[in-house]
Formats: C-alpha cells, structure tokens, sequence
C-alpha cells in the first residue's frame, strides 16, 4: 500500500450520494491543486515524504466549509463532466510531488543523521574561518604600521641635512675673482633665520626619538586544533572556547594596532605643524635678503622669491622638501654672488677713476722746466773808421779809437 493509501483509506473517489459536502470541498482542493489524477502518474513515494503530504492534507481540511448537504440522484449522467486532460497541469503536479518528496528525503535524512556534536562542529568550523580572516587583517594593518614609522624616520633623517645647509653659506665676497672655492678663513651668511632653524632642529631630534619609541602589537599565537573527539560535544564545545579566546585575542590586538596608528598620524600631524612655523618665515627673509642686494639682477630676486615661496607652501615632510630648501639655498648664493659682482665692478671703476684723478693730480704739481738761453752768434771783425777826431774820444759804439802810428 503506498503512501496515498494511507491517506484515503476509504479507496478511490466517491461521487453521488455517498459523498458528504466536506469531502466533496476536500476533493476540490486537491483536483485544483494536483489536476485531475490519472492511472498513469506512479503514486508510489518515498516514506519520508509523508510529513509533507500529511500535512498539505490537514491544512486543506482546516480550510474546508461545509457547503450544505448534496441531494442523492438516481442519475449518473448528473455528476459534474470530468475536466479535461492537461498535461501541463499533471507536469506541474508531478514536478511538486517530486520536489516535495526529495526535500522530505533530505530533511528526514538529516534529521536522522544529525546530533548535537555535528552542529558544534559546524560551529567551529565558522569560527576558525574567522580566525584565519581576522589573523590575515591583522597582520596587514600591523604591517602598513610598522612600513609607516619607518617611512616617517627615513623623511625626518632625509631633513636634517637640508636643514642644516641653508643655516648659511661660504661668503661669496671672500672667494677670490675666477675661482669657485671658498678659502678655509672666508667668511658665511646666513641663509634662513638662525632662531627658526635651531626651533626647528631640535623638534625633528624629539620626533625621531617618539618615533624610535614606537612598539607596534606584537601577532598572537598561530591557532591550532588540538586533538578534539569530533563525537564528543564536550571536546567540540572546549574547541570551540579556544576559537572564541583566540578571536578575543585578535580583536584586542586589532584594537592596539588601530590606536598605535592613531597615535603615529598625531605625531607626524604635530611635527608638520611645526615646520610650518619654520617655513612660513621664508619669504620675509628672501624679502630681507633681496633689500640688501639690491644690485642684483632682477631674474635672480624673482628666484630667491619664488623658492620661498615654494618652501612656505609646501611640506618639508615630503621628498621634495629637502630639494626645496637646496633651491632656495642656491638661488640665495647666486644673489648674494651677483651683487658681490656688481661690487667690485664698482669698485674697480672708482679704483680706475681715483687713480686718474691721482695722475692728473701729479702732473699738475710737478715743475714745468725752464727754457735754456742761446749764445750769441760770433761776427767778423770790421774796419775801423777813420777817426775824424781827438784821440781818445769813443765812437759811437763805444770802442776805443786805436792810435795813429806816429803821432
């Protein structure tokens, strides 16, 4: 006997005046809902797939209303005409019993096959997935921690020295015409202001030193199923305890990881706003430096200015912040450089013009020489005139009159 069998004992359907209103309803709802039943649909099922049917039966049961008392008739000819045959209907139908029957199959086998150490081990099943995920995010964000504080303590070893070299620079005034290096007594200038820079110094030796004290979590104990008797509840629900402190281990850890992060961003956030004091003070000592060479050419104070600029913008943090200071420093010197240029040019104009001034000066005082005085030209001697007169008288001329012979 199968199953349905079981269900209509009374046999196949009644009709006629045999059949009561409640059992005609219940008819109803089973034609409508399984079609009309045909001789070639096998009715044989599995045994557990009674509950279901059982049940679909009560339910249609409770939901019948009587409909009043059918009258009897001598004629058959009266019953209600049979539907007609659909196939999709009895497809439909099949496929429902059928699925109805495996899902009564599955659950029943489960239902037999299942017990209280089967489930917890299902429990700790999940609960060790979650381990391994947990240990594996962990372990990420332990690391990106650990690569930030280094990164952070590599930036600020890259800074020192950048900020070291703009404390002030060779004295271009004191390294000699054609050459480039400065002598070992030549003096310096300052290239930022003194005052910030030592500020500034001693903040980055403190925030290298709260970055050396950094500790990041160190990773829990790996997680390992000891032996457990997957029969026993006792020994799955102590696994299962294990799990759950592991995963409490984990998530404390977690939290330290996130609070140490917290931390490091703080620090690194005070540190930048401390070198933004520093740097904010550039474009007035570029302004400054400018006033004090104002020979130089108008490229170079449009550089100095402008990698001010940059530096008071910008984060010295970043890798091109020690280049920015470099820039700065250069543009500083060639400034400086030109005006001392420009200086000796003067300078040697004047020194040119003074000593003019000095040579025409000594031409001025040194004493003209006198002319020489010419002899006079010797002349023949001439006849003397007769003398016309007393003896001894001078002529004209003045010369004596020379005797007669014989007077």
């Amino acid at each position: 006997m199968s199953t349905l069998d079981d269900l209509f004992p009374d046999g196949r359907r009644q009709t006629g005046a045999d059949v009561s209103a409640d059992e005609q309803q219940t008819v109803r709802r089973l034609d409508q809902l399984l079609g009309d039943r045909r001789a070639d649909i096998d009715r044989t099922h599995r045994a557990s797939a009674r509950p279901a049917l059982v049940a679909m039966v009560d339910g249609a049961l409770a939901d019948a209303r009587p409909l009043g008392t059918v009258p009897a008739t001598s004629h058959p000819d009266s019953r209600r005409p049979r539907r007609r045959f659909d196939l999709l209907n009895v497809s439909v139908a099949a496929l429902a019993v059928v699925a109805l029957a495996a899902a009564g199959l599955i659950g029943g086998v489960q239902a037999a096959t299942a017990s209280p150490a089967t489930d917890a081990l299902r429990v700790l099943a999940a609960d060790e997935k979650t381990i391994e995920s947990a240990t594996a995010g962990l372990e990420s964000a332990r690391g990106r921690l650990i690569e930030s504080v280094a990164e952070a303590d590599a930036a600020a070893a890259a800074l020192r020295p950048a900020l070291e070299s703009v404390r002030s620079a060779p004295d271009p005034a004191d390294i000699p015409p054609g050459e480039t290096e400065a002598p070992a007594d030549a003096g310096t200038i300052p290239i930022a202001d003194p005052k910030a820079l030592d500020t500034a110094l001693a903040a980055l030796d403190s925030y290298r030193t709260d970055l050396s004290a950094f500790e990041s979590p160190a990773m829990p104990k790996e997680y390992t199923r000891g032996t457990v008797d997957t029969d026993s509840l006792v020994d799955v629900a102590a696994a299962i305890d294990d799990a759950q402190l592991q995963l409490a281990e984990i998530d404390r850890l977690s939290a330290d990881v996130r609070d140490a992060r917290t931390a490091l961003d703080a620090r690194v956030a005070a540190f930048a706003g401390e070198l933004k004091k520093f740097t904010a003070g550039f474009p007035a000592v570029a302004r400054k430096v400018i006033d004090e060479n104002p020979d130089a050419a108008q490229d170079l104070e449009d550089a100095v200015s402008a990698a001010a600029e940059v530096i008071s913008a910008g984060n010295l943090l970043n890798e091109q912040g020690p280049q920015a200071l470099k820039t700065y420093r250069d543009a500083v010197i060639a400034l400086v450089s030109a005006q001392v240029y420009a200086d000796r040019v003067r300078e040697e104009a004047e020194r040119e013009e003074a000593e003019r001034a000095r040579q025409r000066e000594r031409e001025r005082q040194r004493p003209q020489p006198q002319p020489t005085p010419t002899e006079p030209t010797p002349t023949e001697p001439t006849t003397p005139p007769e003398d016309s007169g007393d003896p001894g008288e001078s002529t004209d001329s003045g010369s004596p009159i020379p005797p007669v012979d014989g007077v």
